[in-house]
């Protein structure tokens, strides 16, 4: 009856469904801001075409660009960044919620009856599997009845 859950590290960078809100909330108006941002940059730098037949010096459009293009490597990084992050914290914050009920439903099945752990980052989890850990220890053997 106590088996003991194997308990798996973190995979990087795995989202599960209780990050996907967080996620929508901080990569969607970052994502819209770096296509609308790119596209711009890229009609400007068509536009320098126009400038060329109208007598602009080749080294002003060379300068315009290398800056676009730098530009446009820059707001990509920053989307990189704010996505790496987001996964990060969100993962955080509620990335273990999910293996936390998986191994709920292994207490109420019977399968385990073993204090339930958090990893060290997992504040939110630590707090909430210390009043959890208290109903395991004062459960009835064997499987619980569910409503």
């Amino acid at each position: 009856m106590n088996a003991v859950y194997d308990y798996k590290k973190r995979r990087k960078f795995a989202i599960n469904k209780y990050q996907r809100a967080i996620l929508r909330l901080s990569l969607l108006p970052t994502f819209a801001f770096c296509i609308l941002t790119t596209a711009f940059c890229l009609r400007f730098r068509l536009e320098t075409g126009d400038l060329m037949i109208y007598g602009t010096r080749l080294g002003t459009l060379n300068m315009i660009d290398e800056w676009l293009g730098i530009i446009i490597v820059t707001i990509w990084f920053f989307f990189a960044f704010v996505y790496f992050r987001s996964v990060r914290v969100s993962g955080e914050l509620v990335g273990s919620f999910e293996r936390i009920n998986n191994q709920l439903e292994k207490v109420i099945t019977g399968e385990i009856r073993q204090p339930l752990r958090a990893r060290d980052s997992d504040q939110l989890a630590r707090e909430l599997l210390q009043r959890v850990n208290i109903l395991i220890d004062n459960l009835p053997e064997g499987k619980l009845h569910v409503r």
